[in-house]
């Protein structure tokens, strides 16, 4: 699965280099391709002129050499795009100051024979040989396997072990979180049992303050009838007495206007002397 990565990841990295690694298509070589005559010393159009035909040598349509449709003064070209694409560099590997024909650079001309440029055709830098891709691609893949892969591992393991760790911390805070979930649970409970126990005893009190609240004021209520009632009493008395008073006096006024009227001088003399004799009776017990 390693390896699979590391080819995946290669791949990707190298395929933009393989691509820049191909020569652009000329103008030329994308016009259609005209078949010439076959022809060894004549033919139709013999010369450095233009048209279907040869030059000096042998072949299908050259001008100066064999070849496919090249022609020293000018004609069309045949298309074949692996033509000019640089596989080895010319065994030797370099590719710098050349165009995309092997020949020198800056010449406007193409290849070692000297092509000259067609119409509208540029001179083209010979690109990377494609064994030089490969190599490097070699060394990519190398250097990924050797440094990136345990980089990368490092990198997968520290984030597992981040992960991991992560994982216990939320567990731990979990299990912190129950506990105190529990610790408060059962915090509450006692805080309900004992305002429970508050209620009932400020009912009970009150309870109790209520009864002694009405046995205190039964008792001024008795209190206050038993004094009222001694009150009364004393007040009957009182009138009972005064009344008593009243008659007596009145008795008295009217037994003193009877006697006054009815007692003659011999009866008031009679009366004196008996009033008398009860006084010196009475003093001569108090002396024996």
């Amino acid at each position: 699965m390693r390896i699979a990565s590391l080819l995946l990841s290669g791949f990707l990295i190298g395929a933009p280099a393989i691509a820049l690694a191909q020569p652009a298509e000329s103008p030329t070589a994308a016009m259609p391709e005209v078949p010439t005559e076959h022809g060894a010393a004549g033919g139709h159009g013999e010369g450095t002129g233009g048209g279907h035909g040869e030059g000096t040598g042998g072949g299908h349509g050259d001008g100066a050499g064999g070849g496919h449709g090249d022609h020293a003064a000018g004609g069309h070209e045949a298309h074949d795009p692996t033509r000019t694409y640089n596989w080895t560099g010319g065994l030797d590997l370099s590719y710098k100051n050349k165009d995309a024909e092997g020949g020198p650079l800056g010449d406007n001309a193409m290849g070692p024979e000297k092509r000259p440029l067609a119409d509208g055709e540029h001179e083209e830098a010979m690109s990377v040989p494609f064994v030089l891709v490969l190599f490097n691609f070699g060394l990519l893949l190398i250097v990924l396997a050797k440094w990136g892969a345990p980089a990368a591992r490092q990198m997968a393991e520290k984030r597992s072990d981040d992960i991991k760790s992560a994982l216990d911390e939320a567990a731990r805070l979990r299990e912190q979180a129950k506990g105190k979930l529990a610790e408060y649970s059962s915090k509450l409970k006692a805080a309900e049992d004992e305002m429970a126990k508050m209620i009932e005893a400020m009912r009970q009190d009150a309870e109790a303050e209520r009864a002694r609240v009405i046995a205190a004021a039964e008792a001024q209520a008795v209190a206050l009838k038993k004094d009222a009632e001694e009150r009364i009493a004393a007040e009957i008395e009182r009138a009972r007495y005064a009344l008593q008073l009243e008659v007596v006096a009145a008795a008295t006024t009217v037994a003193e206007q009877l006697l006054r009227s009815k007692t003659t001088a011999t009866d008031q003399a009679s009366m004196v002397d008996a009033f008398v004799k009860n006084v010196a009776a009475a003093a001569r017990q108090e002396r024996t």
